[in-house]
């Protein structure tokens, strides 16, 4: 523990209070930096780490390590790194730009852009008075304040930072920019959602789990001028999440996403979230755009995304290829795919045992690419463990409530996992297994089992979903997919070769198990062919290899 943060502590036990405590220590900061504070410091012993001027530069990262809740409130500071290549890509050199940062926290980024006009020759008060801040944290905008305000001692007014919900009004809007690393919290349980202004200004048409900082995003693109730009730290499911959709739309409608960057490992002291940040320039037209990676923000390129879709923006992050395949139509235009839910998951738990009676019951664990594990690993259903899980399909049937699901499902199919390294899924020929949520059903109308099968094995369609959907799974470089996305998967153009891979599907499944990874590999190759894409092979081959 350093001692500015011993000071704080020793301090609130002093007063009895963590406002009274801070208030102390933002005084005793400002009568070092000869600035007026809103009353006088109390001379306490504990304070003593904070009469030098220097302290100035403790006073965020003191309070960030100890916000209490910080993984509630989802407060997590910005790294100096982030917020100068974010502010690189935002100000224009020689142009006074008006920066909003609706999330200010201490004040990271509204500091670092008031520096960077003053290094270019802006006055200090100017300065300052082109940077405005909001948060809900009352410590934090005093730091934010004090912060601006060693900045430039003459400035005589008080900065622009607001104690207040940054998704409620704005009344100094439009700015040239808006920057900054709003919470992220999913939108259910958000903490800024108090506020009836913030209620009111809410954007409309989000996902119920749309987390927070992608609310801010949306809700930001009203708050710049045209040619304004927009850059706020996003996690990474962003780019790929069902609820995220609409804001990516709303970019899209509005202007551009022109530089982009994300990592595949955490930047953020003290959580594992992964993250991203995608630039929007309001009014720019959509194409190709600069991307970087990695802690150290690793140039990779410029890479146009398609409609909807920004997970290939951060394809070369997680070393996934770039392919493009020859198409034509979807998994749509052969069958349904289907997920099952709650209902089925808890209906089915009476009816679970061990086999040989009863019809086998495949959890996701079960599905390996062209194989089904059955009886041969264990599984879990409902927190207990089972070598050979089987369902009683004669109870089932007299209790009623799932017979008419069972009938549907016990047809011939492919069944899919809905997360791994690659797509993992296996073709149910006789009709006789049960799927256990989340693993999803594929039905072919036309029966063309293997021809799904081999799809789903396809290296080219496996690139395409895991940049997709990139930050969706629970790990960073699995994929995972739902029913319509699955649904959405591209059929190959060449279907002679098609035909020659559904053949080789097959035998892939029916091969023994020292022979199945070769089999699976001539799969691989012949669906290369079919979609006339081989950049992708090797890397799925050593994805199948890593599972």
């Amino acid at each position: 523990m350093s001692a500015f943060t011993e000071s704080v502590l020793s301090t609130q036990r002093h007063l009895g209070s963590r406002a009274e405590a801070w208030e102390a220590v933002i005084a005793t900061v400002a009568e070092a930096l000869g600035l007026a504070p809103a009353r006088r410091a109390p001379h306490l012993p504990e304070l003593e780490p904070w009469r030098d001027a220097a302290s100035l530069e403790h006073l965020a990262d003191t309070h960030e390590a100890l916000v209490e809740g910080r993984q509630e409130s989802g407060t997590f500071y910005t790294p100096p790194s982030l917020v100068d290549w974010v502010l690189d890509r935002v100000l224009v050199a020689g142009e006074q730009a008006s920066v909003l940062d609706p999330a200010c926290g201490a004040g990271h980024f509204l500091v670092a852009a008031a520096r960077r006009s003053i290094a270019q020759g802006l006055a200090p008060a100017g300065a300052v008075g082109l940077v405005h801040g909001v948060d809900l944290d009352p410590v934090a905008v005093q730091i934010t304040r004090l912060r601006l305000r060693a900045l430039a001692p003459d400035i005589g007014t008080e900065p622009d930072v607001r104690l207040a919900d940054g998704l409620g009004e704005h009344p100094g809007a439009p700015y040239d920019v808006v920057v900054g690393n709003p919470p992220f919290l999913g939108q259910l349980r958000r903490r800024t959602a108090a506020s009836t202004t913030a209620r009111a200004a809410r954007p409309s048409g989000l996902g119920p789990y749309a987390d927070t900082s992608a609310v801010f995003l949306r809700r930001c693109l009203d708050l710049v001028r045209p040619g304004g730009r927009v850059a706020l730290v996003q996690p990474l499911s962003l780019l790929g999440a069902r609820d995220g959709a609409a804001v990516r739309q709303s970019v899209e409608e509005v202007g551009a996403v022109t530089a982009f960057w994300a990592s595949l490992r955490p930047v953020f002291s003290g959580t594992s979230v992964l993250t991203c940040v995608p630039v929007v320039t309001v009014g720019a037209a959509a194409g190709p755009v600069a991307t970087w990676h990695g802690p150290t923000f690793v140039p990779a390129g410029r890479h146009a995304a398609p409609e909807g879709e920004w997970g290939p923006l951060a394809a070369a992050a997680a070393g996934i290829p770039a392919v493009v395949p020859r198409t034509s139509g979807t998994l749509a235009d052969l069958g349904t795919c289907t997920a099952d839910f709650r209902d089925q998951y808890y209906g089915l738990i009476p009816f679970v045992g061990e086999g040989p009676e009863g019809i086998p019951l495949i959890t996701s664990g079960l599905v390996d690419p062209a194989e089904s594990r059955w009886g041969s690993a264990s599984a879990r259903f409902a927190k207990a463990t089972y070598q050979a899980p089987t369902v009683d399909l004669e109870a089932l049937h007299a209790e009623g409530s799932l017979s008419a699901w069972a009938d549907a499902r016990l047809v011939p199919k492919v069944l899919v996992a809905t997360q791994g390294r690659v797509i993992e899924a296996v073709v149910d020929e006789a009709g006789e297994w049960l799927p256990s949520v989340p693993v999803l059903s594929f039905v072919p109308e036309s029966g063309r089992l293997w021809h799904v099968l081999a799809v789903l094995l396809a290296p080219p369609v496996v690139a395409l979903a895991t940049a997709r959907y990139l930050g969706t799974a629970l790990a960073p470089q699995a994929i995972k997919l739902s029913a319509r996305q699955v649904a959405a998967l591209p059929l190959p153009a060449d279907t002679a070769a098609w035909d020659r891979g559904a053949v080789l599907a097959r035998a892939a499944q029916h091969a023994a198990a020292a022979e199945r990874p070769a089999a699976l590999r001539a799969v691989a190759e012949e669906m290369c062919v079919a979609y006339d894409d081989a950049a992708a092979l090797e890397w799925w081959t050593g994805r199948l290899r890593a599972r």
